[in-house]
Order: C-alpha cells, then sequence, then structure tokens
C-alpha cells in the first residue's frame, strides 16, 4: 500500500480516537452534571422534610407547655412559660438546623365573631328576657370597643366610616335571616352590584384577610402603610364570647376597653402588668383599678373582660443555612386537650 494512504489512514484513526476522546468526556461531564443536579435536589428535598418536621416538632412542643401552663397556673399573662418561648432556641434538639418558635393569646385581641352573640349561640334562642337583654347589652358593648379602637390613634377612622365597618361586619355575619341589614351595613344587594359580585356570607369570620371582602374595610385600614399600623394584630375570628385578656392585650386595645381611657391611662396599664411584682393581682381581671392614675369613676365591663386565654397561634419557624419554613397553628386549649382548629405552612 502506497505509503501516503497509510498516513491517511492513520491520520483518520487519530482523529476518530479524539473524537471518541472527547465525546466520552462531554458524556463524563454530563453525567457528572446531573449527578451533582440529583444530589442538589435530593438534598434540598431532605432539608425541606427536615424542616418540615422541625416545625411540627415547635407545634408539638408548644401544645405540651401550654398545656402544662393550664395545670399549673389559673390565669395566663405574659410571665408564663408559653409567652417567653419565643425567647429560647432549641440547638439540642436538632443537628442540622435551628427553630424558633413564639406563641400568641388570641383572647388578647378583640373577637370579631363576637359582635354577634343573640342570633349566633349555635340556634339557641335566650332563654328569657334577662338573659336576651344581657346578651343584647354584651353584643352593644363589644361593638362599642371596635369603635372606640378605630376611632383613636393610631387609626383616627372617621365617626361615619367606623359605623359604616362595625354595621357591614354585623351583616357579615349575621344570619339574614329576614330583619335587614344595618342601618349602615351591606347585604347581597350591594356585593352583588360588585365585580366580581360574590354573596354576603351570613356566617362567622373565618380569618382577618376575609375582613378584605366587607364593606368598607381597605388593606391600608387593615394592614397599615409604611406610616400607619394596621388593624390586623388586633383583631382575632377566634372566640365568640366578646371576652379579652387583659393581661395581654395591646395598648389601643386597652384603651378602647371603655369610655374615658385615654392613651396615657392604657399605657399606666400596661406599666403596672409589667411591674413583676404585681404579678401575682392580674389573677384578677379588675386588676386595672389599681394602675397608678387610672380613674375611680371608670369601670370595664366584667362581660368584657377575662384573665384567662382559649385561643393561640403557635409561630414554629425552622431555619437550615439559607432555606426557612414556618409553620403556623391557631389552638384551642381545653380542660384536659388541645384541639388544632387552623394550620398553614410556608
Amino acid at each position: 500500500m502506497p505509503r501516503i494512504l497509510r498516513k491517511q489512514e492513520k491520520g483518520m484513526a487519530l482523529l476518530l480516537v479524539l473524537s471518541l476522546v472527547s465525546l466520552l468526556t462531554i458524556i463524563t461531564l454530563q453525567f457528572g452534571l446531573e449527578m451533582r443536579q440529583q444530589y442538589v435536589v435530593s438534598a434540598g428535598l431532605g432539608n425541606q422534610i427536615r424542616l418540615s418536621e422541625m416545625g411540627i416538632s415547635g407545634i408539638a412542643i408548644s401544645k405540651g407547655l401550654l398545656l402544662q401552663d393550664l395545670a399549673d397556673n389559673q390565669f395566663d399573662s405574659l410571665y408564663d412559660s408559653w409567652a417567653l418561648l419565643g425567647e429560647k432556641k432549641f440547638p439540642p434538639l436538632f443537628e442540622y438546623g435551628e427553630l424558633n418558635v413564639s406563641i400568641v393569646d388570641e383572647n388578647g385581641k378583640f373577637p370579631l365573631n363576637a359582635m354577634v352573640l343573640i342570633k349566633k349561640k349555635r340556634g339557641k334562642k335566650p332563654a328569657n328576657k334577662k338573659e336576651f337583654k344581657k346578651l343584647q347589652q354584651q353584643e352593644h358593648d363589644v361593638r362599642n370597643v371596635l369603635w372606640r379602637l378605630m376611632r383613636a390613634e393610631p387609626f383616627l377612622v372617621e365617626d361615619g366610616d367606623a359605623r359604616e365597618i362595625i354595621d357591614s361586619i354585623i351583616d357579615w355575619i349575621d344570619s339574614g335571616d329576614g330583619d335587614g341589614e344595618e342601618e349602615y351595613g351591606a347585604e347581597d344587594s350591594h356585593y352583588m352590584r360588585l365585580n366580581p359580585p360574590y354573596s354576603c356570607k351570613n356566617g362567622p369570620i373565618d380569618s382577618v384577610e376575609e375582613l378584605l371582602l366587607i364593606q368598607g374595610i381597605t388593606a391600608e385600614l387593615l394592614y397599615g402603610t409604611k406610616d400607619k399600623p394596621g388593624l390586623a394584630p388586633l383583631l382575632t375570628p377566634w372566640g365568640d364570647e366578646g371576652k379579652i385578656n387583659l393581661n395581654t392585650a395591646a395598648q389601643p386595645l386597652l384603651q378602647a376597653m371603655a369610655i374615658g381611657i385615654d392613651k396615657k391611662t392604657s399605657e399606666s396599664m400596661i406599666e403596672y402588668r409589667e411591674d413583676e411584682t404585681h404579678k401575682e393581682q392580674l389573677a384578677s381581671p379588675s386588676w386595672y383599678k389599681a394602675a397608678p392614675s387610672f380613674p375611680g369613676d371608670i369601670t370595664i365591663s366584667k362581660e368584657l373582660t377575662t384573665v384567662q386565654a382559649q385561643f393561640f397561634t403557635i409561630h414554629a419557624e425552622a431555619a437550615i443555612g439559607s432555606l426557612k419554613k414556618t409553620v403556623t397553628a391557631t389552638i384551642e386549649r381545653g380542660d384536659k386537650d388541645i384541639t388544632v382548629v387552623g394550620w398553614h405552612t410556608e
């Protein structure tokens, strides 16, 4: 065979080998990249599972703590172990990450569903005129708390707007049994004209976010702006007895509890309950009378006050590196057990 052809064959063989080597290199690199991606995905999924389990563990720890607190204490305040849980860390429990847990007393907020008491008692009518009048007065007192809350700083809602909001909430919750709407409220005739149209609920409010569906309530009022706080942290759909825990209520809500309580007086109430020497006095719903400068001629209705909590919201935030997951559970604490009534994961 001529020497030139042999050289050509050798050159082709070399090119073929180089091509095969290049192809194998590419395949190897691609395989390694896919394996790394699968490893990252698997690791990520593994961490997501760990985060979920850590969050669930935080809820379980909190439930146990709340039951133990019920056995140890006859009243609930910000001195209790559940209230101080947000200051604690749980590094010994988890090898891979960190868990932060906090518990909020829902009974320290304004109970939206207590604005309609008479028709909402599980379909039962008041036993007699005395009970009817008592519930009627309690409804009136509860609604006035929200009115005073909206009218005062930092919200400063106009009187007409506040009345519209209150009447609209009542109509939203009310069973709509033919009595017609409140003077400034709204029923189906209003909501069905909206775009898109929807019906008036005529049932209990399930979440604070639901308020955005109700006439007169804006996102700015509910969630605030960069210059003004919103109402949302002071409101709750949980609990329908109309009682607010004075031991955990925020300053604006304390100020709204009765006519004549101003900002200075409500701040004095908070100073009193934050003084640890007064811790045992918080067992009585009338402790506020001992607060410095509290006017002797002002009394908060007993039907509006409590020092015990039934509903709590637990926030359990788990973190592994930059990955985070929050599990939120709302629970109802009974005499001997705990029932989860709300659950959210993000």
